[in-house]
């Protein structure tokens, strides 16, 4: 049994060595599971700055530029359309499906990317990229080097003309050719008659000379009409004695 000794007005508990107890209370101390270490508190990571503009890069697409600028809490659909949006002029004749490399656009915010709720922008979405593609039109070609220009062919010098033939006929052969140019002329031969009395008035025959006038002054089927011609034929045969009209004031007629 316990006992229980009053003194001076306290309570001990008798009947069991202090130290006993003490060991017992250690005892049970080392059996009790030890309790874990409260969890340190995490440190909030920062999220990576937006930028404010983004040039486009080759290779770059629209919806690859949204992937990297889109806002927490933002669709890929909402930011795509947004981007869109703010940088209509970015894209060939405003078609969504071409993007120019080399543009700057602008990144919109997440209060303008949120302006069209997912269902939407998805919805819109479909419908741009569903636009034909806008023909891109070729480069321009270079401008050709100009060939050089041929160099300009010399003038041919003029014919010289044929040398007159010399009155080698005499007058006997001179009369003869004359009345061969009147049967030629009679015949219908102009063209033969015409290099008969040629070939008579070169020689000095008068009345052939006179014939040579009265056929370029009028003209017929193998010359046209030559009054200068005429002329210098008139005033051959005069030298040689032929009565020529004087002065001529019809050549247009027969004298």
């Amino acid at each position: 049994m316990l006992a229980i000794t009053v003194m001076g007005g306290i309570q001990l508990l008798g009947g069991q060595d202090a130290s006993a107890q003490e060991k017992k209370a250690a005892t049970r101390s080392a059996k009790a599971p030890a309790k874990p270490a409260a969890p340190k508190p995490e440190t909030p990571t920062t999220a990576p700055a937006i930028p404010a503009t983004y040039e486009v890069a080759k290779g770059d697409t629209l919806f690859r530029i949204a992937g990297k600028t889109r806002p927490p809490g933002i669709t890929l659909n909402q930011m795509v359309l947004a981007l869109y949006k703010a940088n209509v002029d970015a894209f060939l004749e405003g078609n969504i499906n071409q993007l120019v490399v080399g543009k700057t656009l602008k990144v919109p915010g997440a209060e303008a990317a949120a302006a069209d709720d997912p269902a939407q922008a998805t919805q819109q979405l479909r419908a741009l990229v569903a636009r034909p593609l806008v023909p891109v039109p070729a480069p321009p070609a270079a401008p050709r080097e100009a060939a050089p220009a041929p160099p300009k062919p010399r003038p041919e010098p003029p014919p010289k003309p044929a040398p007159r033939p010399s009155a080698t006929l005499t007058p006997e052969q001179a009369s003869e050719r004359y009345q061969q140019g009147l049967k030629l002329e009679q015949g219908g031969d102009f063209k033969g008659a015409l290099q008969a009395y040629t070939a008579a008035g070169e020689a000095g025959h008068g009345v052939a000379q006179k014939r040579l006038g009265d056929i370029y002054n009028t003209g017929n089927e193998a010359v046209v009409r030559d009054y200068e011609t005429a002329l210098r034929w008139y005033q051959k045969a005069r030298a040689q004695g032929v009565e020529i009209p004087k002065p001529i004031t019809n050549p247009g007629k027969k004298p």
